[in-house]
């Protein structure tokens, strides 16, 4: 039988901090877009910080389509199943909040000691309604363990980076515009620009994770993070097709805030000649010998 509460009993609190993984539903707003189910795992990343609020780390995958929805309407379902014990299903209906990795917010939810590999965005949910049902035709599942590739994958694109990170360091007469960032291929930060920035429905996903001056494993560039309006992405040397973007081993990603695409070859051109202008005066000057 159903069951509904206007806030999460105790014994539900302690039923789903036991729980192995769950799952979120959320929607665009138009008629025709995606409605998105995405289960979520991994042990500690789920938090119940009150009877009406919880929140888990999003980590980092190959769609953004959970924080474009909740960004454009707020809506989101988060259910639980009993693959073990007594049959139940239990659903928290909630409003959403994002707050990306580089964010104060962030930082305050997810602190590095405890921030998993991969780690993209918190995602908090204000819940106004719970619900409890049977879950009978659920199956009983035994749980084994976590699986650890998404952290093992997420673990090598943030190191590199952290190097590229430690690199620019050592060498700060390297120019780079402060409203972007030039990555390496195949870091974590590149995959947000080129994979996390629209969603299926063209929702905008990530805004500022990839260009913030921070570093997912810690490292902290000079200078002061400056959130972007947008999160265009070019893929240097390759032509950004209609169906998503180009990628070849050995390109850079240029992660641009606040630029529309039709604008992306008059800053390539305005990019290339000042990197040539910089070459030039480092030359003439004698700067340093990076």
């Amino acid at each position: 039988m159903v069951q509904f509460w206007d806030h999460i009993p105790d014994n539900l609190i302690a039923w789903i901090e036991k729980q192995h993984m769950f799952f979120v539903a959320t929607s665009p707003l138009t008629g025709d877009g995606h409605v998105n189910v995405s289960p979520k795992g991994l042990t500690g990343s789920f938090h119940v910080a009150n009877k009406n609020r919880v929140w888990y780390e999003d980590l980092s995958g190959s769609g953004v389509e959970t924080i474009a929805h909740v960004r454009e309407n707020g809506r989101i379902t988060v259910m639980f199943c009993a693959f073990a014990g007594p049959a139940r299903i239990l659903r928290l209906f909630g409003r959403g909040t994002v707050h990306e990795f580089g964010t104060a917010e962030y930082d305050a939810l997810v602190p590095p000691a405890t921030r998993l590999s991969g780690s993209r965005a918190a995602v908090v949910v204000d819940v106004y309604k719970i619900s409890t049902s049977c879950g009978y035709a659920v199956p009983v599942m035994d749980y084994k363990a976590d699986r650890r590739a998404l952290l093992q994958w997420s673990d090598k694109l943030e190191r590199l980076d952290a190097q590229f990170a430690a690199d620019r360091t050592s060498c700060p007469s390297e120019a780079v515009s402060r409203t972007s960032a030039v990555l390496p291929v195949r870091s974590l930060k590149w995959w947000w620009a080129a994979h996390n920035t629209r969603s299926l429905d063209g929702l905008p996903g990530l805004h500022r994770a990839h260009v913030v001056d921070r570093v997912p494993r810690g490292v902290v560039r000079a200078g002061r993070d400056e959130p972007p309006s947008d999160g265009t992405v070019v893929i240097l040397g390759n032509r950004v097709p209609k169906a998503g973007l180009g990628q070849r081993a050995g390109a850079w990603v240029l992660a641009v805030g606040g630029v529309e695409r039709e604008e992306v070859g008059r800053m390539m051109l305005a990019f290339s000649v000042g990197v040539l202008i910089a070459a030039v005066w480092v030359r003439v000057v004698g700067g340093a010998g990076c």
